[in-house]
């Protein structure tokens, strides 16, 4: 049986990584929004689940998004926003988890993974890959 020579080309490798980076850009993009969304919807419940006498505990609750999430955070520069999260003393029992934050970022860890799983599926469904030029 001869040998017989084959010639392959392939055609639209460039296209298929620059498309690439532009959809895990895109993606990132539209995840940051989610997460930060979802953030700010935890915020809300922190700030409507602390007790307010005069306001400052619910005013220092901050949102974020980071890379793989979302930060909700509170009490900066409010020396008593700890023992109202945590207690340990003057008949607050002292809870490890808090009673604030931890409990309402736990409970939005679902509702942060479907926003950042929505938010892929939308892009990759809205991506127009580029067409393969000829070599």
């Amino acid at each position: 049986m001869p040998d017989r020579a084959v010639d392959v080309e392939i055609k639209g490798t460039r296209e298929l990584a620059r498309g690439s980076r532009r959809l895990a850009g895109n993606i990132d993009t539209a995840a940051q929004a989610a997460f930060k969304r979802t953030a700010d919807q935890a915020g809300t419940l922190v700030r409507s689940r602390v007790p307010h006498l005069t306001g400052r505990l619910a005013a220092s609750v901050e949102t974020d998004a980071t890379d793989h999430g979302a930060l909700v955070g509170m009490g900066a520069g409010l020396p008593y926003a700890g023992w109202i999260e945590f207690g340990g003393g003057h008949g607050r029992p002292y809870i490890a988890t808090g009673r604030y934050v931890y409990p309402t970022a736990l409970h939005s860890v679902a509702t942060l993974q479907r926003a950042g799983e929505e938010a892929a599926r939308s892009e990759i469904r809205r991506m127009a890959w580029p067409v393969p030029t000829a070599l």
